[in-house]
């Protein structure tokens, strides 16, 4: 006879990639499509596995670190599994506030363009520098 828990494992329709998918869920996912023990995941990415259970539960948060070294094992981006350890900390810390919380995402938003736009900015008069530089030995 199974138990509660593995006939709730078991009989769960698989999680399709979507947008609100928590980065915990994610995590179970892959590891279950590999059919790894919790231990394996949890040693590649240094910390135990009654943490890396807490993480796909959505019960605590991995650090950058762990979440850089869980996205290498897995073979997938770091930038998308850091983004969403980023959102789901925002909204863990500051969801009891939606209004607050929109305005902040908007104020990322502007700031995350103006970077990017700055960013370009000075790569192009580096380039710019760097060409009139060469001109200037010729």
């Amino acid at each position: 006879m199974l138990s509660r828990l593995k006939l709730s494992r078991t009989f769960q329709p698989r999680l399709r990639p979507t947008l609100t998918k928590t980065l915990g869920q994610m995590l179970r996912q892959l590891r279950e499509d590999r059919q790894l023990p919790l231990w394996k995941v949890a040693h590649a990415a240094e910390m135990d596995s009654t943490l890396l259970s807490k993480i796909e539960l959505g019960q605590r948060f991995p650090t950058p670190g762990q979440t850089a070294a869980l996205a290498k094992f897995f073979g997938v981006g770091a930038t998308e599994l850091e983004s969403m350890r980023m959102a789901e900390r925002f909204l863990s810390d500051n969801g009891h506030n939606p209004a607050a919380a929109a305005l902040a995402l908007t104020r990322i938003q502007e700031s995350a363009a103006s970077s990017f736009v700055n960013r370009k900015r000075v790569s192009v008069n580096y380039r710019s520098k760097a060409v009139q530089k060469s001109k200037k030995k010729t």
